[in-house]
């Protein structure tokens, strides 16, 4: 099981890992994706956006990022997360 960090909510995997398989998507179709409401969606797109776990274009599209991609795989030293700032 991923560590997440205390800023996290359950629903941020389902949104990397959607991301992650679909890659540039906005967050209506991410929400449409994993049956969360698309407003929600996009707040926590935001919220992973600002802690570098996703990238974010100017038309608003996400893409994963590098630590993301880490995130997903595992392979984050303890505590990566919760230095990033909220």
């Amino acid at each position: 099981m991923r560590e997440r960090a205390d800023w996290m909510v359950p629903l941020d995997d389902a949104i990397l890992e959607y991301v992650r398989d679909a890659g540039e998507v906005p967050p209506a179709v991410i929400g449409r994706n994993i049956d969360s409401h698309p407003n929600y969606t996009g707040q926590r797109c935001r919220i992973l956006a600002d802690h570098d776990l996703l990238n974010r274009t100017d038309d608003g599209y996400y893409s994963l990022a590098e630590l993301g991609e880490r995130y997903l795989e595992e392979d984050l030293a303890e505590g990566e997360l919760d230095s990033s700032e909220e």
